[in-house]
């Protein structure tokens, strides 16, 4: 259980990370929506085992 809780809190940190990436990308002057798009599709894969990984600890319980 502790290594799923811990996979679950680096997803949470991957995540994040995803975001504030999208975010600094998004600001510059010219964007690169290349870029901007393949980052939003990690973080999409990430909520998605982000789900995953919740449900299957909800399903132990």
């Amino acid at each position: 259980m502790v290594t799923v809780q811990t996979s679950l809190e680096n997803l949470k940190i991957q995540h994040a990370y995803l975001d504030a990436a999208i975010r600094k990308e998004e600001q510059h002057v010219w964007k690169n929506l290349i870029k901007i798009e393949e980052l939003k599709k990690q973080k999409l894969k990430q909520k998605d085992a982000l789900l995953r990984l919740s449900l299957q600890i909800r399903g132990r319980q």
